[in-house]
């Protein structure tokens, strides 16, 4: 069966998230079995490993009969070790916390090397780390985020089916802004659809090419992205498509690298086909459509 791919994708960056139950320690694991991780790692072309932190905020509520029932709300602060191995001219990393696993690529060509490259990934964690074996999974997601960048011939309306873009005023002279969607495709199973109509800096130039939620803090462990600057024209407002699929397990099943796999298929699969709806005749042309 034939599928068909973009020779000049807008593709920029791709995540696998796996959520699961606590690891036991906060430290993830015995520093031997980390540093076996970090072999193995190296093995696979991860030979970076930067050891991080990241802190996230949360709140608790509090009720306090003193203040006749009222709740009072507490904010909490949670600092996670975070463990980072990155390789491949820094445009690949794996990124491991108490309750989840993250795969990000920068170089992505297509889905079944990125499978290949995950399922590596996961044999070599379960491997190393004792317990990761025997944790449950609560989430697994799939994110593609694209950056349009309109040529001297068109705007971003062009590349984009008009559903999809922030409102624009007829007497408007231009406009930024985002939209949003979130979509039932299954039994615990949603995708959220954000495209965003950015501005460029007073360089002409875009400022930033990623989501806000997807920015990494730590500098250390930050990858590389080549978005399509060749065509670009300077000056035009440009696009952040985001495209993220998860499925959630209320019933918590044990870990497990097969069904795993499949799920991510399942997720991979509907994400493609809302992309190939979400451009048009226009993107389609000048993105080049090749047949495989």
């Amino acid at each position: 069966m034939k599928k068909k791919r973009l020779q000049n994708a807008p593709l920029v960056y791709v995540q696998a998230q796996f959520s699961f139950t606590d690891l036991p320690s906060p430290k993830l694991a015995s520093e031997q079995e980390l540093e076996n991780l970090h072999t193995a790692m190296m093995e696979l072309g991860l030979a970076d490993r930067i050891d991080s932190k990241v802190v996230e905020m949360g709140f608790h509520l509090n009720q306090d009969a003193s203040k006749d029932g009222y709740f009072e709300v507490k904010p909490e602060k949670n600092d996670m070790v975070r463990l980072i191995f990155r390789g491949f001219g820094n445009r690949r990393s794996v990124e491991l916390m108490r309750n989840r696993l993250i795969i990000k690529v920068t170089d992505y060509t297509c889905y079944e090397e990125f499978k290949a490259f995950a399922t590596g990934i996961l044999q070599i964690a379960e491997a190393s780390l004792l317990t990761l074996g025997k944790v449950l999974t609560k989430q697994i997601s799939l994110r593609y985020v694209d950056v349009i960048l309109p040529s001297q011939a068109h705007d971003l309306k062009d590349y984009i089916e008009p559903a999809l873009l922030p409102f624009y005023p007829s007497f408007a002279t231009q406009t930024a802004g985002m939209s949003q969607s979130v979509s039932v495709t299954g039994e615990n199973q949603v995708m959220v659809l954000v495209m965003e109509e950015a501005q460029p800096t007073l360089s002409g130039f875009p400022g930033r090419w990623l989501p806000a939620d997807l920015m990494e803090p730590d500098t250390r462990a930050s990858l590389m992205l080549f978005p399509k600057l060749e065509s670009y024209c300077q000056g035009k407002n440009y696009g952040i498509l985001s495209i993220d699929h998860l499925i959630d397990f209320p019933d918590t099943p044990k870990w497990n690298q097969n069904s795993m796999l499949k799920q991510l298929d399942s997720l991979y699969s509907l994400s493609s086909s809302t992309f190939w709806q979400a451009i048009t005749i226009v993107a389609k042309q000048e993105w080049e459509i090749i047949d495989e």
